[in-house]
């Protein structure tokens, strides 16, 4: 539980429409949770699910072994009282109904990430992303990839792709945490390159034909 925290911030996955499932852990009982983001509501599961959102901000208490699960969709914010650990799942195609570029339904697959806490990123971090570009394939290509970036405020403005700044206007604030989060789309497969003038969080993740991949991509004790 060394890598655990207090203070966890998250972005949804790119192209998703609505929102992504998160579940808490608690290190110890009595831990008090604070949930700021947009709350994700199943009025039925479709495919698509038909859902509904609001902004709200929840307090839970957690106790040690009993996950919290919770849909929220666009920045998230958690913060506890006592060290707790956060997964990040994408849900199954059928909960959004996604097609492809070509317009085929059946875009992406379940995947998860554990989330670091604030304060456990790297300032440079390199990357993998799977595009696959072999001809004729179908289940396995990855035709849509992205990474998700969260930093302090001031790096909004110095954050660099494969040589490139993102662009400031590119972030968006999580609540009022001080970080801030962007949605990367990135085109071509192989090892990308992220820097900061600060720490970093980034994750990869892919979708593809009835198929996804997800993985941090930064972490330090």
């Amino acid at each position: 539980m060394d890598s655990w925290g207090t203070n966890v911030v998250s972005l949804s996955f790119a192209g998703r429409t609505n929102g992504d499932t998160y579940r808490v852990l608690a290190a110890y009982s009595n831990t008090v949770l604070t949930v700021t983001g947009q709350v994700v509501t199943v009025q039925s599961w479709g495919p698509p699910a038909i859902v509904t959102k609001t902004n709200e901000t929840l307090t839970v208490p957690l106790t040690n072994g009993v996950p919290f699960d919770i849909i929220l969709d666009g920045p998230v914010q958690f913060q506890a009282n006592q060290p707790i650990q956060v997964a990040h799942f994408g849900n199954g195609n059928y909960f959004d109904y996604l097609t492809n570029s070509e317009g085929v339904v059946g875009e992406c697959d379940p995947c998860e990430i554990l989330l670091p806490p604030v304060g456990h990123w790297l300032e440079t971090n390199i990357v993998v992303t799977l595009t696959n570009d072999l001809p004729n394939q179908v289940i396995g290509d990855f035709d849509e990839n992205f990474l998700n970036l969260i930093v302090p405020q001031p790096a909004t403005t110095n954050t660099v792709v494969d040589g490139q700044t993102v662009a400031a206007t590119n972030f968006t604030a999580i609540g009022i945490s001080g970080y801030y989060g962007a949605q990367i789309a990135v085109t071509n497969s192989g090892p990308h390159t992220v820097s900061s003038s600060q720490p970093v969080d980034v994750e990869a993740y892919g979708w593809g034909l009835q198929d996804a991949y997800s993985y941090l991509g930064d972490i330090v004790k």
